[in-house]
Parts: C-alpha cells; sequence; structure tokens
C-alpha cells in the first residue's frame, strides 16, 4: 500500500481515489442505464419490477456518491482524529511502549 511506503495519508487517499474513479462509475453507471427499460416499461407486468428497479437504480447511484466521496474523506477524518488523541495522550505523559522482537516470537502456553 502508500501508507506502508510512507506516502501521507492526504497523498494516497487522492491516488486511490484517482485510481478507482473510472471502475467505480462505470459500473455504477452501467448498472443503472440497464435498469432504465424496466423503469420506462408500461405493461402490467412490469408494474410489479417498478419498485424494485428505482430501489436498485438509486440505491447504486447513492452508494457511488458515497464510495467515491464519504469513504476517503472519513478516512481522512479517522486519521485526523488518531494524530489528536495520540498527541493528548502524550501531552498527559503516555509513552508507546516498544515491543521488542524477541516478545512477539513467543507463543504463551
Amino acid at each position: 500500500s502508500r501508507r506502508a511506503e510512507g506516502m501521507p495519508m492526504a497523498m494516497a487517499a487522492r491516488k486511490a481515489g484517482s485510481a478507482r474513479f473510472r471502475p467505480i462509475l462505470l459500473t455504477s453507471l452501467t448498472t443503472f442505464v440497464g435498469l432504465l427499460p424496466v423503469l420506462f416499461e408500461r405493461s402490467l407486468q412490469a408494474q410489479f419490477l417498478k419498485p424494485m428497479a428505482i430501489s436498485i437504480g438509486f440505491g447504486v447511484l447513492f452508494a457511488t456518491l458515497i464510495t467515491l466521496i464519504m469513504v476517503p474523506a472519513l478516512y481522512l477524518i479517522l486519521e485526523d482524529l488518531r494524530d489528536w488523541t495520540l498527541r493528548f495522550l502524550q501531552y498527559l505523559g503516555w509513552r508507546k511502549e516498544e515491543e521488542s522482537p524477541s516478545d512477539s516470537s513467543v507463543i504463551p502456553s
């Protein structure tokens, strides 16, 4: 991941968003466009399927907005909250304990 390579969180979120924008948008739009014939059908049989097609179609569009905008924004917010919490704990005198490599290899019995 880009975060493991040392890239700042904001830049990693921006690059991930731009890399995933086209596949997410195309998948969502083709799903919505595929449901349009059911939405515009006037036959009596299609009237039973219209509520389902409306729910799925607009749900997919809403989920696309959530995926492209809200998820990266929430990642950045959570990263800020983590940083503020660590700074506050350090202000209070709390220190993060270092784990020695020998402790992690021992399996308790």
